[in-house]
């Protein structure tokens, strides 16, 4: 039994002895309380430790790779097949590290 809920129950059944048993149902809530609240704090504490972390959102957002059409474009336009593998590598470069980064 944890030393805390221990004290509890030390205290109410302290209490019980000093009041007497007219005060069983009071007491008998009261500790109950204490108790419901306590298994909540742990409960919430487990939950908490067990949640992930939220990450980042992903670079592979529609918004981004649209930003990428103009860049291949140009990149054929100018440097045709050339270009266009060295855009893509480099695209391909710039988002495995921003999506490894996150």
């Amino acid at each position: 039994m944890d030393d805390g809920v221990r004290k509890e129950l030390e205290v109410t059944l302290a209490a019980r002895q000093e009041l007497g048993a007219g005060h069983d149902p009071q007491l008998v809530a009261g500790f109950l309380d204490r108790i419901e609240h306590e298994l909540d704090r742990r409960v919430d504490e487990r939950v908490a430790r067990r949640t992930p972390a939220k990450r980042r959102p992903s670079p592979l957002h529609p918004g981004n790779l649209a930003l990428c059409i103009p860049i291949i474009a140009i990149a054929g336009g100018i440097g045709h097949l050339a270009g266009l593998i060295t855009a893509f590598i480099a695209l391909a470069l710039v988002f495995g590290v921003a999506e490894f980064r996150r």
